[in-house]
C-alpha cells in the first residue's frame, strides 16, 4: 500500500514499513466501509480477536476491525500501541469485498509510562457509532483520562462512549444517560459546546487491551492520555533484531533454541540442526527433572556453572559472543546465513511442522568425542541411534 489517500482496498494486500530503533510505537489507521463491506488487519503476523477470548474466534466483529454494520460507512481510527523492534515490519490488510484507506502512519512514543495523543479531532456526524480505538498490544493500563467537548443541536445533542475491554465507562451526571461519559443538554443550545476532562481508572495487567471512544452527531474528542503506570518497556529479540538483552527470559522459546541451534550447529546441514533442536525438544516433552520442564529450563540448566551444551557457557570466548549477538561481526554473509536458517529450524520445531531425524535422541555430541567415552564416561548406558552430519545421537538409558 502506498501512502496515497483515500484508496480503495480490494483485495488482500499489506504495506511495510522500516523503523530504525526499539521502542514503542503507535500505528494508526484510518479506514471507511460502506454497508456489507468489512476489514480487519493483522500487525506481523499478529491475530487480533475478541476480548475474553471466545470459543469460535472472531476477527472482524471487534474493536480493532472496522464493521460496516457499525460504522455505517463513516471514517473509524484504530490506534495499535505495541513494542517494534528495529527493522521491518508488515501490517496486512484483510477486506471483506472492499473498503477505503484514508490514512496510516506510525511513529515512536517517546514517553511510553503516560502517552499523549492531541487529538483535535471532530466525528463525521452520524448516530451512535464506534469512533476511535487504542489497542494495547502487552501493555498494562492503569488510567485513561480524555477531554472531549459536546454541543447541543436544536432536537438532538452530542455524546461520547468510552468502553474498555468491553465494559461501559458509566457517567454519574445522569441516570439516563449513564452510558456516555460527555453529554450534551437541551440547556445549552444557546451557551454553546461544553468542553470537560474525565479520568478513569482501570489497574488492568499486562495484556491486550481495547478502548473504544464512540461518537453520537458530531462531538469533538481533543485529547487522550494512556497512563501505563509502572512499566518497563523490554526489547523482545527477534529474527532480524537478535542481539541478547542480558536476560535470556526475554527470549522466546523459538529464539532461546535458535541460539543454541546456532551456536551448536550453524555450520552444519539443515538436517543436523533439526536434530540438535529436536533433541531439545525431546527433552521438553521426556518430563523428566534432570533435563527440565520446558525450553528455558533444558537450554540453560547448568550445575555450578558447568553448562549441559558448552554454547550457553558465558566463558566461552568464542562461540558465546555469536550466540548472544548473530550479526556482530559486519560482512560475515556466512554467520548471517547460518543465523537465518538456525531461526527458521527452531520454528519450525516448535510450531511442529517437521518430523523428527533423529527417532527420539535426548543426547549429541559432536564426532570429535568417540562413542566410547560417551557412553562409558559422558552418559553411562546411553542409546546410540544414529550419525547425521558431524553429530552422533543417543537415547536416554532410562528409557529401557
Amino acid at each position: 500500500m502506498d501512502k496515497n489517500f483515500p484508496q480503495k482496498v480490494i483485495d488482500d494486500t499489506q504495506t511495510e514499513f522500516t523503523v530504525d530503533e526499539f521502542g514503542l510505537y503507535a500505528i494508526s489507521i484510518t479506514v471507511s466501509c460502506e454497508n456489507g463491506h468489512d476489514l480487519k488487519v493483522e500487525i506481523d503476523e499478529k491475530l487480533f480477536r475478541e476480548i475474553p477470548a471466545a470459543e469460535n474466534v472472531q476477527t472482524y466483529n471487534i474493536p480493532p476491525a472496522w464493521n460496516s454494520a457499525e460504522i455505517r460507512g463513516l471514517k473509524k481510527t484504530v490506534v495499535f500501541l505495541l513494542k517494534l523492534n528495529r527493522g521491518k515490519h508488515t501490517v496486512k490488510f484483510f477486506p471483506k469485498t472492499e473498503a477505503t484507506a484514508e490514512d496510516f502512519n506510525y511513529e515512536i512514543i517517546s514517553d511510553y509510562r503516560k502517552i499523549d495523543f492531541n487529538l483535535e479531532q471532530q466525528a463525521q456526524d452520524g448516530d451512535r457509532r464506534p469512533w476511535i480505538t487504542f489497542v494495547l498490544s502487552d501493555l498494562p493500563l492503569e488510567s485513561v483520562t480524555a477531554e472531549s467537548s459536546v454541543s447541543w443541536h436544536w432536537f438532538d445533542g452530542d455524546d461520547v462512549k468510552l468502553i474498555i475491554d468491553n465494559e461501559t465507562q458509566e457517567s454519574s451526571v445522569s441516570k439516563r444517560w449513564k452510558y456516555w461519559a460527555w453529554h450534551a443538554s437541551p440547556l445549552w443550545i444557546f451557551s454553546g459546546s461544553k468542553r470537560e476532562q474525565k479520568t478513569f481508572s482501570k489497574n488492568l495487567p499486562q495484556g491486550i487491551h481495547y478502548i473504544e471512544f464512540w461518537a453520537d452527531r458530531t462531538p469533538t474528542l481533543h485529547q487522550v492520555s494512556l497512563n501505563l503506570g509502572k512499566f518497563e518497556l523490554k526489547r523482545t529479540p527477534s529474527k532480524d533484531d537478535p542481539e541478547w538483552t542480558g536476560d535470556f527470559a526475554d527470549d522466546t522459546d523459538i529464539m532461546l533454541l535458535a541460539r543454541l541451534i546456532f551456536g551448536e550447529a550453524r555450520n552444519q546441514s539443515k538436517e543436523a540442526m533439526l536434530g540438535v533442536g529436536w533433541t531439545i525438544k525431546n527433552r521438553v516433552n521426556a518430563k523428566r527433572s534432570y533435563f527440565g520442564s520446558n525450553y528455558h529450563e533444558v537450554i540453560l540448566k547448568n550445575d555450578k556453572g558447568v553448562y549441559q551444551f558448552s554454547s550457553l557457557n558465558p566463558n566461552e570466548k568464542e562461540n558465546f559472543p555469536l550466540l548472544i549477538d548473530p550479526f556482530r561481526n559486519k560482512g560475515d554473509e556466512r554467520t548471517h546465513e547460518g543465523w537465518l536458517n538456525a531461526y527458521d529450524v527452531s520454528e519450525s520445531i516448535i510450531n511442529g511442522t517437521n518430523d523428527d531425524p533423529t527417532d527420539g535422541a535426548t543426547f549429541f555430541h559432536s564426532e570429535d568425542l568417540s562413542q566410547e567415552t560417551f557412553t562409558t564416561k559422558s552418559v553411562p548406558g546411553a542409546i546410540f541411534i544414529k550419525k547425521i552430519g558431524a553429530f552422533l545421537f543417543y537415547k536416554d538409558p532410562n528409557e529401557q
